[in-house]
């Protein structure tokens, strides 16, 4: 069974997204463990862009009015760290050990302090092989029936995101970093 969590803040200030990580608590839950049926590489090239594309349709079918999700490589670059420091034994969770919403830290380094951002974070195992189209539809289906993925998918306050996929001891996962620009100018 795939294990999902969703994250989004609107960061108007650092403190402000850490504030709301901090208040969030995955339940322990060990993965079940099963090794892809395609070679690392190609599994994740595939999964990646078979994820991307069933976000669109989903944002597409259910939030027209929003803006289409540009990919951007600075935020598949985040989303690519974030899942493989999971798959490498970091908690399956939006925080570090210390508390703070990692990926926020990590998209603010790029992009500034200001603008929406958000996280959905999956992991899958099975007792047998799975597929890059099966990974994909049971991310995708899976964040799409949670509310709070399914917020994240659809919000028209995000504009681009990346989506990284890795695989570790037969176990894969899937992260979505979510950004848009801020809706008001900082004032001093």
């Amino acid at each position: 069974m795939p294990r999902i969590l969703p994250f989004s803040a609107i960061l108007l200030l650092a403190a402000t997204g850490l504030a709301a990580a901090q208040n969030f608590s995955p339940p322990p839950r060990p993965p079940v463990r099963i090794a892809p049926d395609d070679g690392s590489d190609a599994f994740v090239q595939a999964a990646e862009s078979l994820i991307a594309r069933r976000i669109d349709a989903q944002r597409r079918k259910f939030a027209p009015d929003a803006p289409r999700l540009a990919g951007n490589a600075d935020l598949a670059d985040i989303a690519r760290r974030r899942s493989s420091d999971m798959a490498e034994g970091a908690p399956f969770a939006h925080e570090d050990a210390q508390g703070r919403f990692v990926a926020a830290d990590l998209v603010r380094a790029r992009f500034g302090p200001y603008g929406a951002i958000g996280e959905n974070i999956m992991e899958m195992g099975s007792s047998r092989p799975f597929s890059p189209e099966t990974f994909a539809q049971m991310a995708v289906d899976g964040w799409m029936k949670s509310p709070g993925h399914r917020k994240n998918i659809l919000d028209p306050d995000y504009n681009s995101s990346g989506i990284g996929v890795a695989i570790e001891n037969g176990t894969a996962y899937a992260t979505q970093v979510f950004f848009g620009p801020p809706k008001h100018a900082a004032r001093n």
